[in-house]
C-alpha cells in the first residue's frame, strides 16, 4: 500500500511539474525548440510509463523493472537529443553517428510503445508500416514506389531533426494545445462546470425536450473549452445523461445524444479541438481566422442537434423540465456570471493578434482569480496543484500522439507519400470531385476508428488534402472537410468511445447507443460536403453571399435532420423521406436553381404532413 501511495505521488509531482513548465514558458517566453519540444516528449514518455503498465492490471516485479528501464532509457535517449541537437543540426545531410544512431532507434521505439499503451495498437502498427515502407520502398508497386532509405537517413529525420519526433506537430501540441486542457482542468476545479450546465438549463429547460436541449447547450459551451469529446461525454454526460433519462428519454437515447453533442465542442470557437490549432500552423494563418470560418458551421451543427432533440421528444410525448428543476437565469448568472470572464479574455487575445499560448496563460491565471469570487468555489493551494495535475494526466494521450504522429508526418514527407497517395485519389476519383469525397471520407470514418481524432486529421490531411485542393477545393474548406469528417469514429460501432462512456453513464445497450449516436451524427458528414460546395460558409466572400449562404445551409440542415430523425410533424412515410432526401441533396450546393427545387421538396413535405395530422384529427374528433 505504501509503495503505491509512494508511485501515485511521484506521479503527480511529474505531472504537475509537467503542466507548471509549459505555463512559466507561456509567461514568459518558450525555450529553444529542441528543448521545450525534447522536454514535452520526455514527461510524456515517462508518465505514460509510471501510468500505463505494460499490460493492464499487472505489476508484477519483472514488469515494473521493465517499466522503470523504459523510463531509465527515455531520459537517456531525449536528454542526449537535447544537448547534441545543435551538432547533428550543423551535420545536417550528413550520416548520423553509432551512438546518435542507436539512441534515434531507441527513442523510435519507445515512442512506438509508449502509443501503444496510452491509444491501443492502431496508431502504433500504422506508424511502423510506414517506417518498413520508408525502408522496402524499392520493392513496392509502381504508384508507391521509391528508391527505399538507410536506417541511418530514416532515424536521422525522426529523431536527428525538428521534422520527426521533435517536430511541428510537438511545438503545436506542448505550445497550444496542453495550455487549454489545463484551462478546462481549472474550470472544472473553480466549479464552472456545474454553472455552465444550470445555465443551459435555465436557458433552453423549460422547452419540448428541455433535459436533452441542455445537453446541448451544456455539452457545446464545455466541449469547447475541454476540446475533447470523449472527456466531455464523462464530465457532462454525468449530470445531463441522468437528468434527461429522469425526463422521460429513453437510456440509449440520453447516451446518444450527449455523445454526439460533445462533439460539436471541437467545432466550437474560440476555442475548438486541437486539430483547429494544427490548422492554422499548417495552412499558415493566424487562429483567429480557423476560428472565424468554423463559427457557422458550428452554429449549424447545433442548431442541427438541438432541432434532432426536438423532433426525438415531440415523437416520444415529452416534454421540457419541470418547473421546480429550472433554475430562474438571473440566479444562475448571479452565482457565476464571472466564469465568463476566462472565455471572454481567449477570445480577446486572439481577436487581437496575440500568440493561442498567451491566450491560454492569461485564461488559466484569470480561472484561478475568479474563483476567488464565490468562497464555495475558492481554490486552494491543494486544488491548483490538483489541477495541473488531473491537466497533464488529461492531455498524457494526446502527448503520446504528438511524438508517434510526428513519426508518420515523417515517414509520409520522406518519400514523398503525399504527393503520390494525392496522385492515386485523383486516379480513382477520374477528376470527379464526389467520388473523391467520398474516398476521403471512407478513410477518415476507418482511421478515426484506428487512432484519436487529431491523428487522424494529421494523417489525412497530410494525404488527401492536397488532391482535394488540385480539384479546386479551397484549402481553407479541404482542410476544415478532413477536420470535421474525422470527429464521426469515435460514436460509430465498433470503435465509439464517445458512445461507450455514454452507455456506461446510462447504463446503457452499448450497440444501441452506438447506432443511435451514427443515426444522429450523419450531420457531421452532411455539413462537411456543404463547405466544398458552398465555401461562404467558411467566412469566404461577401457578406451577402455569407449570409445566403447560411440560409441555404441551415434549411439543408433542418431537412436532413427530419430526414435522419424521420419525424417532422409526423412520423415521414417513404415518399416524404424521399424527398426530403433530394431536397437535402439540393441545398447541399449553392445557387438558385438547387436552392428552389429544396425549398420547393421542403415546403411540400410539410403541407403533406399538415394533411395528415388533420385528418387525424378530424378522425379522433368524430
Amino acid at each position: 500500500m505504501q509503495t503505491k501511495l509512494n508511485k501515485q505521488m511521484i506521479i503527480n509531482i511529474l505531472a504537475a511539474t509537467f503542466s507548471g513548465v509549459y505555463i512559466y514558458q507561456a509567461a514568459f517566453g518558450f525555450w529553444q525548440a529542441h528543448i521545450s519540444r525534447g522536454l514535452y516528449i520526455l514527461f510524456a514518455l515517462v508518465l505514460t510509463f509510471l501510468i500505463n503498465p505494460k499490460r493492464k492490471g499487472e505489476t508484477t516485479p519483472i514488469l515494473q523493472a521493465i517499466d522503470l528501464t523504459l523510463i531509465a532509457v527515455s531520459c537517456v535517449t531525449i536528454l542526449y537529443y537535447m544537448k547534441n541537437f545543435p551538432n547533428m543540426a550543423k551535420s545536417a545531410g550528413m550520416p548520423l553517428g553509432t551512438t546518435e544512431l542507436i539512441m534515434g532507434i531507441l527513442a523510435v521505439i519507445l515512442v512506438l510503445e509508449a502509443g501503444r499503451r496510452s491509444v491501443g495498437w492502431s496508431l502504433s502498427i500504422i506508424a511502423s508500416v510506414f517506417i518498413v515502407y520508408n525502408y522496402f520502398g524499392n520493392y513496392m508497386p509502381n504508384i508507391i514506389y521509391h528508391r527505399g532509405y538507410s536506417v541511418n537517413r530514416i532515424v536521422s529525420v525522426m529523431y536527428g531533426s525538428t521534422d520527426g519526433i521533435f517536430g511541428s506537430v510537438a511545438s503545436v501540441f506542448s505550445t497550444f494545445i496542453f495550455l487549454f486542457i489545463i484551462f478546462g482542468s481549472f474550470l472544472q476545479k473553480s466549479g464552472a462546470g456545474q454553472f455552465f450546465i444550470e445555465l443551459s438549463k435555465a436557458a433552453v429547460g423549460r422547452f419540448t425536450g428541455g433535459a436533452g436541449q441542455a445537453a446541448v447547450v451544456s455539452s457545446g459551451i464545455l466541449g469547447s473549452i475541454m476540446g475533447s469529446s470523449t472527456a466531455n461525454t464523462a464530465i457532462t454526460g454525468a449530470v445531463t445523461i441522468p437528468l434527461m433519462v429522469s425526463n422521460g428519454y429513453k437510456k440509449h437515447v440520453a447516451a446518444g445524444v450527449e455523445a454526439v453533442v460533445s462533439i460539436g465542442g471541437q467545432f466550437l470557437p474560440p476555442i475548438m479541438g486541437a486539430a483547429a490549432f494544427l490548422m492554422a500552423a499548417f495552412i499558415g494563418v493566424p487562429y483567429i481566422e480557423i476560428a472565424r470560418a468554423g463559427l457557422i458551421p458550428a452554429l449549424l451543427f447545433f442548431v442541427s442537434m438541438i432541432f434532432m432533440v426536438y423532433l426525438e421528444a415531440k415523437r416520444s410525448g415529452l416534454k421540457g423540465l419541470p418547473k421546480e428543476e429550472i433554475p430562474k437565469a438571473s440566479d444562475v448568472l448571479k452565482s457565476g456570471w464571472y466564469f465568463f470572464i476566462p472565455i471572454t479574455i481567449i477570445a480577446y487575445f486572439l481577436g487581437m493578434g496575440y500568440s493561442p499560448s498567451m491566450a491560454g496563460f492569461w485564461a488559466i491565471v484569470s480561472t484561478y482569480v475568479v474563483s476567488f469570487f464565490n468562497k464555495e468555489n475558492r481554490m486552494s493551494v491543494k486544488d491548483v496543484y490538483m489541477a495541473l495535475v488531473d491537466g497533464a494526466k488529461g492531455a498524457l494521450a494526446m502527448s503520446t500522439t504528438a511524438g508517434i504522429v510526428g513519426i508518420l508526418v515523417a515517414a509520409i514527407s520522406l518519400p514523398g507519400l503525399g504527393m503520390k497517395f494525392s496522385s492515386i485519389i485523383l486516379e480513382l476519383a477520374g477528376g470527379r470531385l464526389p467520388i473523391a469525397l467520398l474516398l476521403v471520407m471512407i478513410a477518415s470514418f476507418f482511421l478515426g476508428m484506428g487512432m484519436n481524432v487529431t491523428s487522424a486529421y494529421l494523417l489525412l490531411v497530410t494525404l488527401a488534402a492536397p488532391a482535394l485542393v488540385d480539384m479546386g477545393v479551397p484549402m481553407i474548406a479541404a482542410h476544415f472537410f478532413v477536420f470535421w469528417t474525422s470527429q464521426l469514429a469515435v460514436i460509430t460501432p465498433p470503435v465509439c468511445l464517445s458512445a461507450y462512456v455514454a452507455a456506461a453513464i446510462a447504463e446503457a445497450d452499448v450497440w444501441e447507443t452506438g447506432w443511435y449516436s451514427l443515426r444522429m451524427g450523419l450531420a457531421i458528414y452532411y455539413l462537411p460536403i456543404m463547405f466544398v460546395y458552398i465555401p461562404s460558409l467558411l467566412w469566404i466572400g461577401e457578406p451577402s453571399q455569407i449570409f445566403l449562404a447560411a440560409l441555404t445551409a441551415l434549411l439543408g440542415v433542418l431537412s436532413f435532420s427530419a430526414l435522419t430523425q424521420g419525424y417532422l410533424l409526423l412520423s415521414t412515410n417513404l415518399h416524404e423521406r424521399i424527398m426530403l432526401g433530394i431536397a437535402s441533396l439540393s441545398l447541399m450546393f449553392y445557387g438558385v436553381y438547387s436552392d428552389i427545387i429544396g425549398l420547393g421538396l421542403v415546403v411540400a413535405v410539410v403541407a403533406l404532413q399538415l394533411l395528415r395530422k388533420n385528418k387525424k384529427t378530424a378522425v379522433v374528433t368524430e
